[in-house]
């Protein structure tokens, strides 16, 4: 079994709010295309504190961790869209050190319905629905 690497757009959602109410021009949307390593491990998409920097996210709390090396401390962030094939969400961020892979957690997977698939070390769609996003309200 290999790891699956999954690019994907990230929009700074205040930014999208501003635009829509006409604060900003989408211009200044600030975006950012990022590699994730899929980790049905991590629960949220989490970013090394530079790319959070770059996407101009705002500090919101912070939340006791468990990583490998034990229990630490980490804050989270303001949303971003995630767009992710023909999907998206929004999602909060939690912070990773710089240098670190940015980590695509189960939240946002179970949020854009996509499922990984080991053997080809692919992100997909529900194969219960014929790879078609159909979310769960049950």
């Amino acid at each position: 079994m290999g790891k699956i690497i999954q690019k994907a757009k990230l929009e700074n959602a205040g930014d999208i709010s501003a635009e829509q109410e006409g604060y900003i021009t989408s211009d200044k949307i600030r975006s950012l295309d990022v590699n994730f390593l899929v980790d049905t491990g991590a629960a949220m998409i989490c970013l090394p504190v530079d790319q959070i920097r770059s996407l101009g996210l705002r500090s919101k709390s912070k939340r006791d961790v468990i990583t490998a090396t034990g229990k630490v401390e980490r804050m989270i962030y303001s949303p971003v869209q995630i767009r992710i094939f023909d999907r998206e969400a929004t999602l909060d961020v939690m912070e990773l050190p710089e240098g670190v892979p940015p980590l695509l957690g189960y939240l946002a997977l179970e949020s854009l319905d996509l499922y990984p698939n080991p053997n080809k070390q692919i992100l997909e769609g529900n194969p219960k629905y014929d790879g078609k996003m159909v979310m769960d309200l049950l």
